[in-house]
């Protein structure tokens, strides 16, 4: 079952990302500023799924969760709303702990 699972994760990360293919690019998360992620809708998705993995690798959390996927999305939209020359790291970093 888990198995299945991975491969079908695989295959949509494959499928998701083919039309990025054509405007594949080169980016410096660290240097991308909140504007910069509030202005691009088509990469926004792709980002927070960056972030998140980045977040989990960083606290060992193999969870997977739509709730935490919302609230994350909901705090990086108002922190950049409120900062768009501030970076998405700092956007991590003003994450409130649970």
């Amino acid at each position: 079952m888990m198995k299945k699972f991975i491969f079908g994760a695989i295959a949509a990360a494959f499928l998701l990302s083919a039309p990025l293919a054509a405007q594949a690019e080169t980016k410096d998360v660290a240097k991308t500023t909140c504007k910069e992620l509030l202005s691009d809708k088509d990469g926004m998705p792709m980002l927070i799924m960056w972030i998140d993995g980045y977040l989990s690798a960083a606290s060992d959390n193999t969870v997977f969760s739509q709730e935490w996927q919302q609230k994350l999305g909901q705090h990086l939209g108002e922190f950049c709303g409120k900062n768009p020359d501030k970076t998405i790291m700092d956007a991590m970093n003003a994450l409130p702990s649970e």
